[in-house]
């Protein structure tokens, strides 16, 4: 039968998996990593039916037994919360962006999930996903745990339990008639892993805008959704530009390279699962971690200088032998300077 924990005790407690479970993934949830939680949710949740829904913090911290009414929903209340939720059958597992959807079949919402920064969705039983920056508890149910569904209809009566941890609670679970016809996600731009915007849109976009190319990456509505800080500097690493340079100063050659060092790095972290181990070795994935903007003296394997600044108010980490402003603007200051 299908029950509400809702102000009752939370569903029992596993013991955790082994520690070589863990993986570690980016310094927290980009498209790549929500990716893989999309596909962890196909694999464990979809086809299945709510059959409880616990929607109090558990796993040990501060807030255990509250409904954190920061994380959850908009004005929702708990009950209401429950009610929308139990009994209904997942569908299907979508994603755009950064941006995770469960479709859930019958009259009612659909359950929407936004990690932000520490947010991250695991199954009891499964190895965890962790992140450079933070980790998500080996116990069941994690520690920070702000919501908890378990689903029947397995094959032979399997349960699986899922659960939605965020310790700092920058992450959001909501409710959405229409999910990609609402906010935040009809507000995003284009998703360069499900429809790439064609060239002509990046050129389009770029040009008309005077902010650093990588604070416009960063900007969820603006060419692409779903790149953070990580991959906005592997984009423009791999593309030869500069993280400041103003966006409208780039040339088609330039903007050419970018778009197709976004498809790139996005596919080649995607295919991979996120697994940062397994991301090219060259990447500076593997050198940026645990320094900050004014930090020197980190090499690549190939000797070239690695520098750090602050660009849109976000950390950035690039290689000033090798990225370089844009060429439009060089272009004109050559073009001045032939007439004067």
């Amino acid at each position: 039968a299908n029950e509400s924990t809702a102000g009752g005790a939370p569903p029992s407690v596993s013991p955790p998996p082994p520690p070589s479970c863990a993986r570690v993934l980016g310094a927290m949830p980009e498209l790549p990593e929500v990716e893989a939680m999309r596909g962890l949710m196909e694999r464990h949740a979809v086809g299945r039916t709510i059959r409880k829904v616990f929607a109090r913090e558990s796993g040990g911290g501060p807030r255990d037994g509250k409904f954190d009414d920061k994380v959850i929903g908009e004005g929702v209340k708990e009950p209401a919360f429950v009610d929308a939720l139990l009994g209904r059958r997942v569908v299907a597992a979508k994603r755009l962006g950064k941006q995770l959807w469960l479709e859930l079949g019958g009259e009612g919402p659909h359950l929407l999930v936004h990690c932000g920064m520490t947010g991250s969705l695991a199954v009891d039983g499964v190895k965890r996903f962790n992140f450079e920056s933070f980790s998500v508890d080996e116990a069941w149910p994690p520690r920070f745990t702000k919501l908890q569904l378990e689903l029947g209809g397995g094959s032979g009566g399997s349960v699986a339990k899922v659960a939605f941890a965020d310790p700092r609670r920058f992450g959001k679970i909501l409710l959405r008639r229409d999910p990609a016809g609402e906010a935040p996600i009809a507000e995003l731009a284009a998703d360069p892993l499900v429809a790439p915007p064609a060239l002509a849109t990046f050129v389009a976009v770029l040009g008309r805008s005077s902010m650093p190319v990588k604070s416009l990456l960063l900007d969820q509505g603006k060419v692409v959704c779903g790149v953070g800080n990580w991959i906005a500097d592997e984009v423009l690493h791999k593309a030869g530009v500069h993280p400041a340079a103003p966006a409208n100063t780039l040339s088609d050659r330039q903007i050419a390279a970018l778009r197709d060092a976004v498809l790139f790095v996005v596919r080649t972290a995607v295919k991979v699962d996120a697994d940062a181990a397994r991301f090219p070795k060259d990447w500076l994935f593997h050198f940026r971690w645990g320094v900050g903007p004014n930090s020197s003296g980190v090499t690549l394997p190939d000797g070239s200088l690695l520098a750090f600044s602050e660009v849109g108010g976000r950390t950035t980490a690039f290689v000033p032998s090798r990225q370089h402003m844009g060429e439009k603007a060089a272009a004109d200051t050559v073009g001045e300077a032939a007439t004067t």
